[in-house]
């Protein structure tokens, strides 16, 4: 016999029938439940609120994928910090935010491969794809302050690698060029 699959449908009308007190209480529950419900919950209502940070649970969880302290212990998990910019742009959805993110997961394999040397083509090849998501959205935006508020970082971080291997440093380059490109002005770029 075939059970029939549970659906959000099936508990909107159960969540329709409670209290406020009631509905409180079960995101309480969810809240207590994980530490990525908590997360979530920071992200999604407490936003710069409260002088509480609300991107660093998410940059944690991206430095200890990334970046592990002890890599000989830990293998780099690049599934696990691309799941926490995921888990924050679905919980939140600010732009600059998730930017932000995104620009740290780079410096976090930036860091790493400073530190421990050459790593392998498809570490490179995700940093790679990260920087240039963040780029097209920054291209897309059309947002000239943003892209001059995050200007000096990503130059940094340009910099930083550009003599690492794989051709890592050179395609960062290139992606940064075509934002310089998009927004010469911004960018201090004089034609």
């Amino acid at each position: 016999m075939n059970e029939k699959k549970q659906t959000w449908k099936d508990i909107k009308p159960v969540l329709a029938k409670m209290t406020a007190i009631q509905l409180r209480g079960i995101l309480q529950d969810l809240y207590l439940f994980s530490s990525e419900n908590k997360a979530f919950f920071h992200s999604r209502f407490l936003n710069r609120q409260g002088g509480c940070d609300h991107l660093k649970p998410y940059k944690a969880r991206i430095r200890e994928a990334i970046c592990p302290k002890e890599p000989w212990k830990q293998d780099v998990q690049l599934s696990v910090g691309r799941k926490a910019i995921s888990e924050f742009k679905k919980a939140n959805g600010d732009l600059r935010d998730t930017l932000n993110l995104m620009l740290y997961y780079v410096v976090c394999g930036n860091d790493f491969t400073l530190e421990f040397g050459d790593i392998n083509e498809p570490f490179y090849n995700s940093m790679e794809s990260m920087f240039g998501r963040l780029i097209e959205m920054l291209i897309k935006q059309k947002d000239d302050a943003l892209v001059i508020e995050l200007m000096p970082r990503l130059e940094a971080e340009s910099k930083r690698v550009e003599l690492v291997g794989w051709g890592y440093g050179d395609g960062i380059r290139e992606l940064l060029g075509d934002l310089q490109e998009a927004f010469p002005e911004s960018c201090g770029v004089v034609g």
